[in-house]
């Protein structure tokens, strides 16, 4: 007569929880792989927002890039434009000079690369707050969206800031230049 297993014994129970265990690690395991996303398929969305703003189209808001200067002060660009089926409107750039130093006037703000030169001659003082050990300085100025369109076109900007005589170099960090890069391929390719 054979003797039949107790299904309460420690040996079977310690089966039965190794075996429920190992299957919820193995499930743990598949839906995380299932949750990432390849380093190449990273989208652009975090750079800009749309909104739809009826007969005018497209509101587009390119976030602030930045950019630095030799003594390690940033400059944050931030773009504002409308769109609908043809480059006709103006788009505004808001600058902000992440500064040691208080600036309430610009003599101009030049951005330029291959194909386009824009010259910011008037551009509006707005404010300027303390954070930290820096002041942020905030100006906006119009220009035409067809040039910043061209300015999209390519990530080798230079930006040049001239105040009181002076004349300030900003450049693009690896980051940024990506982010002009996506831009372009995401956004302003929509343009052409």
């Amino acid at each position: 007569m054979a003797i039949k297993e107790n299904p309460f014994t420690t040996t079977s129970m310690n089966k039965t929880i190794f075996r429920l265990s190992f299957s919820l690690c193995i499930f743990a395991l598949l839906s995380s792989c299932m949750n990432v996303r390849p380093g190449g398929a990273k989208s652009g969305k975090k750079l800009y927002e749309t909104f739809f703003v009826g007969d005018e189209g497209t509101q587009y808001f390119i976030k602030p890039l930045a950019f630095t200067n030799e003594r390690n002060e940033e400059l944050k660009l931030d773009f504002t434009f409308r769109y609908r089926n043809e480059i006709k409107d103006s788009a505004a750039i808001n600058a902000s000079f992440i500064s040691n130093d208080l600036i309430r006037n610009i003599d101009s703000l030049k951005i330029m690369n291959n194909s386009v030169n824009i010259a910011l001659k008037d551009m509006t003082y707005m404010f300027s707050e303390r954070k930290k050990d820096a002041y942020n300085n905030r100006f906006s100025a119009k220009t035409d969206l067809l040039k910043v369109t061209k300015l999209f076109n390519g990530n080798d900007w230079q930006i040049w800031m001239y105040e009181n005589g002076k004349q300030t170099r900003y450049a693009a960090a690896k980051k940024t230049e990506k982010s002009l890069a996506k831009l372009s391929q995401e956004v302003f390719v929509l343009f052409k």
